[in-house]
Formats: structure tokens, C-alpha cells, sequence
């Protein structure tokens, strides 16, 4: 988990950084926000298209050698960001930045399915998005404070300089999860052994008065060799290959795509995802214009409410949902199921739009600034607490597709992201910011309520498609 977190953090902030230095790169490269805007719906590109490319070699040939390369490709656009100087070396470093934040979300949510049990997801759903958040806003508030002192291309060189040893980490010390089975289990069969000393016969008197012979079953156990821990080089082995056929592999998510709780996570999801991109272009134009005329660092200084909101609804996602879960199954009969999850989410809808109404209400009006920071954080409360549980949904459900149905998520995600990213500017001049922010809080409380029809329909949802399911499962070839 400490290598998930630490990619995390350096990848989403690679990723939502750059909008803090719009100012400085207008003045220093001549761009206009219209270019800048249009460089960050590249990067949404990249990341749309990312998982549906390269997932299907990390399930086939192992989760290692996909987050080696996708962290070296990382390195490389950010060296390559902190050195540009046209607007075409500015798209294609924002590709290639995007293509190789693209498997990030699948593989740590890969990764946590193989490590973790049911009553553990949620905590470690909670530490990746507390990832999220410290790359999302803690990672453009000190980049915003360096550009400010040493200027922008210097904040690009710390994020190389932190990939570079990030990447040499994966390489020495990060080993394969993923799990292959060395033995396939056959039952056994229980005889009973007549004759012996420990023989149980007693004889009970049927009906018709004969005898019946009860005999001690004994079970034949076979004893397994023992297991000898691998060496270092084995578990840094660079492939991990399994029997699934390749081009099946990469078909997968298409079908994948049709699973309702696959659809409600990814509508949860590019929500998010496209309210966030709303929220930091804003954040970065509007509070460097008057009345609040703040510089790298200040506009830097307004994700501390949302990195505080987050890192609440990340607990209340986490924690408080594994125990939640818990004490419902114990209700059920010892039985769970994974629509529990999703009670807690009634608070998490009322922050979710209230939060993004009041930031952009509030930032309209020219408030003061701790008024757009608590409708920041209050929206991050219900992003960060709304994406765990429906990640580790997600996880809990379809559990031998992890890794199909998170692509089918990050491709909805950003496909949406990337026509927002360029619709934002134009939105905002159109219908100004307190009706456009209204808007979008409406939008987000109609799609967060859709956890109603999972809490009452789900089960049987789920029951009716058990049979596609596993042709789904079936095909890829884990049954």
C-alpha cells in the first residue's frame, strides 16, 4: 500500500497540477487559456484511452512490469513538462502524462483485490483516496508556493526528481500481487474403515430388526510439500504470465460495461472526476482576478478545504464503512451483501451538491475566501466518501473482473472529462458562475441519489444476472 499511496499522490498530482501555472505559462510561452484548456482535454484523452490499451497486459502478464513502465513513462513527461517551450511540445507532454496516469485507478484497485479481504477494502479504498486528495489539492498548493519563489518549470523538476526515485523503488523493492495458484484442490472421499482398532461399531435396531453397523469415516488427507519462501529475485521477476488469451482480455470491458453497478460507479465517477476539473480551472482563473487577485500561491493555498473535507469523507468512507457492513451482516444472518455499503452515502449526496453550489455562489459574489473553501471542502467530503464506496462496490461484486469493470470506469470518466475540460471557459462566460455551479450541484444530487434503486433492487439485480456473469468470467478464463 505505501508504493499505491506514494504513486497516488505523484500521479494525480502530475495530472491537476498544471492549472495552477496557467498565469505564469501565458506570460512566459504566450498561450491563452483557450490553448491551455485545450492541452488539459489532451491529457483527459491520454487517460481516457490509457486502460483500455495497457490493463490487459498487467492482467495477463502481472501488475508489476505495468506500474514499472507506467512510472517511467510518468518520469519522462514530467522531465519533458519542465522543459517545453511550444504549444505542440505542451499537447503532446500532456498525452503522454495522461496516457501513463491512464492505468493508475485500475491497477491500485487491481492490486487491493488481491491483498485485501472484504472487511478490509473499504480502509484500503480510504488510503488510495487519500492519495487522490493529497495529489489532487496538497500537491498543487506546494507547487504553487514553489512556482511562486523559483517559478513554474521548478515545480516540474521536484515532481521528476520524485518519479525518478519512485520508479527506481518500483524496480528494486516492488513485488508481484498478483496471484497465481500452484495446485488445483480435489476432494476427497470419506470411507469408512471396517476392522481396525479405533473402529466405532455400534449397532442400532432398524425397523424390520436387523442390525445397522456404524463405522468411523476416515478421511484420507494428503499432505501438501512444503512451500519455501521465494527469493529475491523471483519475486522481482519482471513477468508473471497466465493462460488468459490477450485479445479476449482487451474485448472484456466492452461487455463489462453493461453490469449496473459497474454503471452507477463510473456515472459516480466521471461526476466527480468532471466537477473536480469544473472546481481547479475556476479556482485557478477566478482567484487570480479581482477582488481576490491571488498569486501561484494563494490560488495553491485554496485546496487546504478541500484536502481537509476529503480526508473526512475518506474516514467516513472507510473505516466507518467497514464497521458499518460488518454490523449489518450481523443483522443478516452473518450474511453479506454489498448494497450495505451504500447506506452511508445519503450524507455523503447532501455535501456532495450543497458543497458545489455554495463554492460557486460564494466565490461569485466575492466573498470572502473561507466561504468558496468550505463549499470545497464539503463537496470533497461527499466526492472522497461517494468514489471509496463505490470503488470497493465495485470490488465486493464483481470481484474476478476487477480489472475489466475499472476500465470500463476510468474510460467513462475521462471521456466525459475531456469535453468538460474544453466546455468550461464557454460555460462559465455564458451562464455565469453561481448558475453554472447551481447547475451542477442539481446534476450531482439527481446522480448520487441513483444508490436508491441498488439498496432496493440490487440483490435481485445481481440474481438475474449471475448467468452472464460468469460467461463473462467464463470467457476471460478464470472458471
Amino acid at each position: 500500500m505505501a508504493f499505491i499511496f506514494g504513486l497516488t499522490i505523484v500521479a494525480f498530482g502530475m495530472l491537476m497540477v498544471q492549472t495552477v501555472f496557467w498565469a505564469q505559462m501565458e506570460e512566459e510561452l504566450g498561450l491563452t487559456v483557450t490553448e491551455l484548456t485545450n492541452a488539459q482535454s489532451a491529457q483527459l484523452a491520454g487517460l481516457a484511452v490509457g486502460c483500455l490499451l495497457f490493463i490487459p497486459f498487467s492482467v495477463k502478464y502481472g501488475r508489476r512490469p505495468a506500474y514499472i513502465i507506467s512510472t517511467a513513462a510518468l518520469t519522462a513527461s514530467a522531465w519533458w513538462s519542465a522543459r517545453i517551450s511550444t504549444f505542440w511540445e505542451l499537447i503532446v507532454s500532456m498525452l503522454l502524462c495522461g496516457l501513463a496516469g491512464a492505468i493508475n485507478e485500475t491497477l491500485c484497485q487491481m492490486t487491493i483485490a488481491d491483498l485485501f479481504f472484504v472487511h478490509q477494502r473499504g480502509l484500503a479504498n480510504t488510503i488510495y483516496f487519500v492519495g487522490v486528495t493529497f495529489g489532487s489539492f496538497l500537491c498543487p498548493l506546494a507547487a504553487g508556493v514553489q512556482a511562486t519563489v523559483y517559478g513554474w518549470r521548478w515545480s516540474y523538476y521536484t515532481f521528476s526528481i520524485c518519479l525518478t526515485i519512485l520508479f527506481l523503488a518500483f524496480c528494486v523493492l516492488y513485488e508481484e500481487t498478483k496471484y497465481v495458484p500452484t495446485h488445483v484442490g480435489t476432494p476427497h472421499v470419506l470411507s469408512a474403515a471396517p476392522g481396525s482398532e479405533n473402529d466405532l461399531e455400534d449397532t442400532k435396531k432398524g425397523k424390520d430388526g436387523e442390525g445397522v453397523g456404524i463405522h468411523r469415516a476416515q478421511s484420507h488427507v494428503s499432505r501438501l510439500g512444503t512451500y519455501k519462501v521465494n527469493s529475491y529475485r523471483q519475486r522481482m521477476r519482471m513477468v508473471t504470465r497466465t493462460d488468459e488469451s490477450l485479445w479476449k482480455l482487451f474485448i472484456l470491458p466492452f461487455p463489462a460495461m453493461t453490469l449496473p453497478h459497474m454503471i452507477y460507479t463510473s456515472l459516480q465517477f466521471a461526476l466527480g472526476v468532471a466537477a473536480l476539473v469544473v472546481l481547479s480551472s475556476l479556482t485557478s482563473i477566478v482567484f487570480s482576478m479581482p477582488p481576490y487577485n491571488f498569486d501561484a500561491s494563494g490560488v495553491g493555498y485554496m485546496t487546504l478545504g478541500p484536502v481537509i473535507g476529503n480526508i473526512f469523507g475518506s474516514i467516513y468512507a472507510g473505516p466507518f464503512s467497514d464497521w458499518f457492513v460488518v454490523r449489518c451482516a450481523k443483522r443478516n444472518g452473518g450474511l453479506f451483501e454489498p448494497e450495505m455499503r451504500l447506506y452511508p452515502l445519503c450524507v455523503s449526496t447532501v455535501a456532495y451538491a450543497g458543497g458545489l453550489a455554495m463554492f460557486g455562489v460564494t466565490a461569485d459574489r466575492g466573498m470572502h475566501w473561507i466561504y468558496p473553501s468550505i463549499g470545497g471542502a464539503l463537496f470533497a467530503f461527499g466526492f472522497g466518501s461517494t468514489g471509496a464506496i463505490a470503488f470497493t462496490l465495485l470490488i465486493d461484486t464483481y470481484r474476478d473482473l476487477t480489472a475489466e469493470v475499472f476500465v470500463g470506469v476510468a474510460f467513462f470518466r475521462n471521456a466525459v472529462s475531456i469535453g468538460i475540460a474544453s466546455a468550461v471557459v464557454p460555460w462559465w462566460t455564458s451562464m455565469g458562475m453561481s448558475n453554472m455551479f447551481i447547475m451542477l450541484g442539481m446534476l450531482s444530487f439527481g446522480i448520487c441519489l441513483l444508490y436508491v434503486p441498488l439498496v432496493i433492487w440490487g440483490k435481485q439485480i445481481r440474481s438475474r444476472l449471475q448467468v452472464h456473469y460468469e460467461n463473462l468470467i467464463a470467457k476471460k478464463g478464470v472458471i
